[in-house]
């Protein structure tokens, strides 16, 4: 084998990374190599048959932990912090269903007509892992220091209520985007009675993890960690700006 050749194989072998944006192969959700058998791209999140809940066809295991921030009680602006578990319709809890530090990477509730299998053991739950969201209590469901997530967005300026929170009192309308949606940041909307869906409502509109971050790593995604926008900068693209009125 050339030089050349050997170096190439390295580096697919190794997991050339898809650029933001590119799409879910090779990315950091590609998890096709790992497995312990031949699998689907899609086989650790989702199935067409026996999936755990229709909505999504979700096939990983969910955690069993309930989540809440220990460090305080509410935002500056007096919107009470949120608390979801895996009955929380909103999508949060699948992405924790991973990055929480419980459950196994491959852990799946079906594929190939087999239930509940491990496809493959690892998962996110050492620490100084980057990728534990829960990282200064991992596998308590503690989110302490991080962004509030199933939480209500003052979309179009209104006071939001989501996840049986509303936006607090002091929410300032101008300090926020009014529609972030136009910049690429999914929004999503609860109706009040258990049901949560896609796309901006005024009056109940909130965010969740894929607000920011897109799992597939489809077009919209600009910057590393799946960001619907840039890890850095100042202008319109920078991710926390597109929310941010700053």
């Amino acid at each position: 084998m050339t030089a050349v050749a050997l170096i190439a194989g390295l580096v697919i072998a190794g997991g050339a990374m898809a650029a933001p944006g590119d799409g879910i192969a090779l990315s950091a959700h590609d998890f096709t190599d790992d497995a312990t058998t031949t699998v689907g791209l899609c086989t650790f999140c989702h199935t067409p048959h026996r999936a755990q809940q229709t909505k999504l066809l979700w096939n990983h295991t969910l955690s069993s932990l309930s989540y809440s921030w220990s460090d305080t009680t509410n935002t500056t602006n007096g919107t009470p912090l949120p608390t979801f578990d895996n009955t929380w319709q909103g999508v949060s809890k699948n992405c924790l269903s991973c990055h929480d530090g419980t459950v196994a990477i491959g852990d799946v509730a079906w594929f190939d007509a087999t239930p509940n299998q491990n496809l493959f053991a690892d998962q996110h739950n050492l620490p100084g892992d980057p990728r534990l969201i829960t990282f200064n209590n991992p596998g308590t469901g503690d989110m302490a220091g991080n962004h509030p997530v199933a939480h209500p967005f003052p979309f179009q300026g209104q006071v939001s209520t989501y996840n049986s929170v509303t936006s607090g009192s002091e929410v300032v309308a101008s300090g926020w985007v009014a529609d972030p949606t136009a910049g690429g940041i999914r929004l999503f909307n609860d109706d009040g009675s258990g049901n949560v869906s896609a796309g901006a409502v005024a009056g109940q509109s909130g965010i969740e993890c894929s607000s920011c971050h897109d799992p597939h790593n489809g077009s919209q995604v600009l910057g590393e960690y799946f960001l619907r926008g840039t890890l850095t900068g100042s202008d319109s693209n920078y991710i926390c700006l597109k929310c941010h009125n700053k």
